[in-house]
């Protein structure tokens, strides 16, 4: 079976699963989510009332500035902060939230991740080989 494949932003993490979270707009770390719960909060957001703690979150990419680092932080800090990061295409700001609190990350899939996954599926994530596993209805998907 093949294995969905990307770039890993540090391959220093242990494995991780966990239930993946797909939001298909960008998402904004420091004025987008409530650093005390981890609720998606930013108006008209397609994953507004979802919550980021915990899960493995599947988006485009982040979006805004420098101040995206520190509101990653911020929900890390918290406690409140994703199990690990899968993006189609890196955002610096959220690259170096993610190093600074040592949350896996991997980005540039050759599929769009976003329509590969879905809300509720279990997700093992491999930094070190920057690959990802998709469990669906007791079966393992891999795909390339």
């Amino acid at each position: 079976m093949d294995v969905l494949k990307g770039k890993s932003v540090s391959k220093k993490h242990p494995i991780v699963e966990g239930k993946a979270l797909v939001i298909k707009d960008l998402i904004a770390f420091w004025a987008g989510i409530d650093w005390e719960s981890g609720d998606i909060v930013e108006v008209a957001h397609s994953g507004r009332g979802q919550n980021v703690t915990g899960k493995i979150l599947v988006f485009p990419a982040g979006k805004g500035g420098a101040g995206e680092t520190f509101g990653y932080y911020y929900l890390y800090r918290n406690n409140k902060a994703p199990l690990a990061l899968l993006c189609n295409t890196v955002q610096a700001t959220t690259v170096a939230g993610a190093i600074i609190c040592n949350t896996p990350m991997i980005y540039g899939f050759k599929k769009d991740i976003l329509k590969v996954i879905k809300t509720g599926d279990r997700i093992r994530v491999n930094s070190q080989k920057g690959e990802i596993e998709i469990f669906k209805e007791n079966l393992i998907y891999r795909k390339e």
